[in-house]
Order: C-alpha cells, then sequence, then structure tokens
C-alpha cells in the first residue's frame, strides 16, 4: 500500500512539475515585478531609438561680399561677425526648420538668379532685380501671408513697401513679391573744411541744382588757403544716367511711365531731359577731367580731399570717412527733388523674396519674417552696413544713427525716394540714356538730336519686347 502510495505521489509532483514548467513558456503575458528599463523590452533586449523629427530645409541665397564666418573690415579695422549668426539665431526661433545660405557675387547676378530659380537651386532670394523676375512669374505673390499671419508691414520705413512693389504677368497693378531687406540711396556729401577754406556758405539740406552748380563754381581753382588745385564737384560718371535723371527730376521732369518692360513710354527726349543735360554739360566744367570716367575723385572723403561737393554718394561713402575720424569736417544733404512731388533721390537696395518653384513656402515664409525683427536688423546694421541701410523704423533709435547727424540725414531720405523709377533702370533704356550723356558730355554731340536718337532707341526696343 505505501508503494503504491509512493509511486502515486511521484506522479503527482511530476505533473505539477510539468504544469510549472509549461506556464514559463506561455504566451500570455506575465506580470513583472520590477519597472522595465527605457527602450528595453522584457527580456533585456534593446529597443530601436525613436528618430527625430525631420526638419524642413530652407536653402536662401545672399548677393554681396557676405561671408558665413567672421572677417575684418580693409577700411575700418572693425570686425565683423559672418553670417552664421543669423543662421544660429533664426534656427534658435524655429526648432522644426534647418536654413541652409548660398552665398553669391554681383557678377551677372540678374541671370544666376534666374536661372537659380528655375533650376530649385534656392528657396528664399535676394532680389535687386525684382522686376524683371516677377514678371516672369517666377516668385510667389506675398499677399496670402501677410494676411494669413496679419503681418504688420508698418515696421517698415514709410515708402518701402511701395517702393518694392512690381506686377506678375497676370497682375494689373504693382503687388508685394518682395519685403524690403536691404536699403540704400543717393545723396549730396560736402566738405565743410574746404567750403571754409574758399569762404563759401554750407549747402543747404535740400539744396537745388542752381545751388550747388553756384557752389560748385566758387571754389573750383587754387585754394586760397593751402594753395591746393580743387574742383567744385563730382560724382560718379558711370551713372550718368541716373545723375542727369536726378536733375530732370528736380527740373519737373520724369523718366517716363509703366511697370512692364513692354509696355514703358519713356520720355528720354523731354524739354526737362534736355535742360538737365545742359545743366550737368555746365557742371563738368567745374569737375575733374576724367570725371565721366569716375576718375579724379579718388581722395573724396579723406584728410586729402581736393573736392568740394559729391552729387552723388552712397551710404558707404559716410561709413568710410567715420571710420577714419572725419565725421565733423563732411555733411550730408538731400539730394534733388521733384517738389511737385515731394520725391526724388534714388530707390535702390534689395528686397527678400520667395520662388515660385519652391516646394517649401511656408517655411521660407518664416525667413522672410525673420528678416523684419530687430535681431536681424541689429545684426546687419552692427555687422554688415558697407552692404546697406537697415529698413526698419526702429533703425532710428539705433545710437550710432541717432548720435550721428550724417547717418540720421542719411535714413531721413528712405521714405521720399522716386520708387517707380525701378522699371526704367532694371533695363535697356537705362543704357540708351547712358550712351547719351556720355556722347553729349566726353563727344559733345547735339544734345536735341542725340536725345532724339536714344527716345527712338529706346522706343524700338520696347515695342521688341
Amino acid at each position: 500500500m505505501n508503494g503504491k502510495k509512493r509511486i502515486l505521489a511521484m506522479v503527482l509532483a511530476m505533473m505539477m512539475l510539468a504544469a510549472l514548467m509549461l506556464s514559463g513558456c506561455s504566451s500570455e503575458p506575465q506580470q513583472s515585478e520590477q519597472p522595465q528599463q527605457s527602450g528595453q523590452s522584457g527580456t533585456g533586449e534593446e529597443k530601436p531609438a525613436e528618430k527625430p523629427a525631420e526638419k524642413t530645409r530652407v536653402r536662401v541665397q545672399w548677393i554681396g561680399d557676405f561671408k558665413m564666418e567672421d572677417s575684418t573690415d580693409a577700411i575700418s579695422g572693425q570686425t565683423n561677425k559672418g553670417l552664421s549668426v543669423l543662421e544660429e539665431a533664426f534656427e534658435k526661433e524655429h526648432a522644426d526648420i534647418d536654413v541652409e545660405f548660398i552665398l553669391m557675387g554681383w557678377d551677372d547676378y540678374q541671370k544666376k538668379t534666374q536661372t537659380m530659380i528655375m533650376a530649385k537651386e534656392a528657396d528664399v532670394y535676394q532680389l535687386p532685380g525684382i522686376a524683371s523676375i516677377a514678371d516672369q512669374g517666377l516668385l510667389e505673390p506675398l499677399q496670402p501671408y501677410i494676411d494669413r499671419d496679419s503681418f504688420d508691414l508698418s515696421v517698415y520705413i514709410d515708402g518701402q513697401i511701395d517702393g518694392w512693389k512690381v506686377v506678375g504677368p497676370d497682375d494689373t497693378e504693382p503687388q508685394i513679391y518682395g519685403l524690403p531687406m536691404i536699403g540704400d540711396t543717393r545723396f549730396i556729401v560736402y566738405d565743410k573744411q574746404l567750403f571754409d577754406d574758399w569762404g563759401v556758405e554750407y549747402l543747404s539740406a535740400e539744396p537745388t541744382p542752381e545751388e550747388v552748380l553756384e557752389k560748385a563754381k566758387l571754389m573750383t581753382g587754387t585754394n586760397p588757403k593751402t594753395g591746393k588745385e580743387n574742383f567744385g564737384v563730382f560724382y560718379k560718371g558711370t551713372d550718368g544716367a541716373d545723375a542727369v535723371m536726378n536733375v530732370n527730376e528736380a527740373f519737373g521732369g520724369r523718366w517716363g511711365e509703366g511697370w512692364r518692360m513692354n509696355e514703358l513710354k519713356m520720355e528720354l527726349n523731354s524739354d526737362t531731359m534736355k535742360d538737365a543735360f545742359a545743366f550737368m554739360k555746365e557742371l563738368n566744367t567745374y569737375a575733374p577731367a576724367g570725371v565721366v570716367a569716375n576718375q579724379g575723385g579718388e581722395l573724396f572723403g579723406t584728410a586729402d580731399n581736393n573736392i568740394a561737393i559729391n552729387m552723388r554718394c552712397n551710404p558707404a561713402v559716410v561709413n568710410n570717412f567715420n571710420a577714419l575720424g572725419l565725421g565733423d569736417r563732411y555733411a550730408v544733404s538731400r539730394l534733388y527733388i521733384n517738389e511737385a512731388e515731394d520725391m526724388g533721390g534714388m530707390f535702390a537696395g534689395s528686397p527678400v523674396g520667395i520662388a515660385s518653384t519652391s516646394d517649401v513656402k511656408d517655411a521660407a515664409w518664416e525667413w522672410l519674417k525673420f528678416t523684419a525683427s530687430e535681431t536681424f536688423m541689429n545684426y546687419f546694421w552692427e555687422n554688415q552696413k558697407y552692404e546697406g541701410l537697415p529698413v526698419l523704423k526702429a533703425a532710428l533709435n539705433i545710437d550710432s544713427i541717432k548720435n550721428d547727424a550724417n547717418y540720421t540725414a542719411v535714413m531721413n531720405t528712405l521714405p521720399y525716394l522716386w520708387t517707380p523709377r525701378y522699371v526704367y533702370r532694371a533695363g535697356q533704356p537705362k543704357t540708351i540714356l547712358t550712351t547719351a550723356f556720355e556722347d553729349v558730355m566726353l563727344n559733345n554731340t547735339d544734345i536735341a538730336a542725340t536725345l532724339d536718337a536714344a527716345q527712338k532707341e529706346a522706343e524700338d526696343w520696347i515695342a521688341q519686347q
């Protein structure tokens, strides 16, 4: 009996052991007494790491002498931070966007930009030649983005938004295809020391062409104090078309009208233009002999300057004489204006826009908005001022601008620039006027006949567009 009981007990024990072994191999989930380590399975095997969210890449083209890394300015000796600072600042605000900068020089920039857009090489473009680019349908209209985000355009200096409005292929009126990014202008700079040497009253804040001519005449010849030869006036002769256009506008004229190249109506042979050419011809008698070839003004802005008035300067001139410690010697006056319109000077610089070929337009728009930030403005002014002027109203509160009479005067010209002229400046009509200017100034051709020929040539070119 005891033997049978022992056998039965052994069988039962074997059955219980088998049951326990089976339960250990069961597919049913088992409750763990200890929390699993992060990234590990219950068997001790590592789980695959989660992939980080993929960033949207936005490619931004720049035109100019920009550098990614820090550099030292040859004139001022100032160390300027590279564009990498902007890259870091933007990506800090937009963790989901990876911005990439594509740097390009000014050589043949218009054609290169068109090629890049069609090849989808970038998403955002610097667009000094925005008129012709937009007309080809290569740019994205920005008004829908502005409306969607209630983007405040009032942060820009007056006139800057309207100044960059252009027409696309289907537009009947100018639209916003670019936001202002880099400002530029032209103005008069004169040497107060030479005025003092000659005993001539300083230029007024808004001189007329006649005032410039009269005072240039008084300061041409041998300086009565230094005995050195002085010239009354200088201008960039290679920009002769713009120089004579400034005078034409001051006399009540205009370049013409129209927004598309094939619709332009030029006024190159108007009475006011003829008077402007005659004025420039007389003015040249008080300038260095090589002025039309942009020669003879090499000393302007230096301590050895021999020119009383520079009729058309860009902002880099102010940067240069300030860097040389000559800011008190030179002064800025406003370039001639059309009194009826209260407009004049030269509208220039660069807006920034989105390529119609971009696949990441929303992300590209974020970059455009970033260029309207004070972060961007302050960086640009502190490190890239030789490339242009800031375009935000907030710039007038920057200490180095508001405490400098010349910089303040320069910035105050920006709301009064003759903005519609950009269409004329972007194409062949400007080249035609430049040739006419050189013919009259260098070859003494008849003004009326030369301008009649220029008008016909411009009309023939427009008809072929």
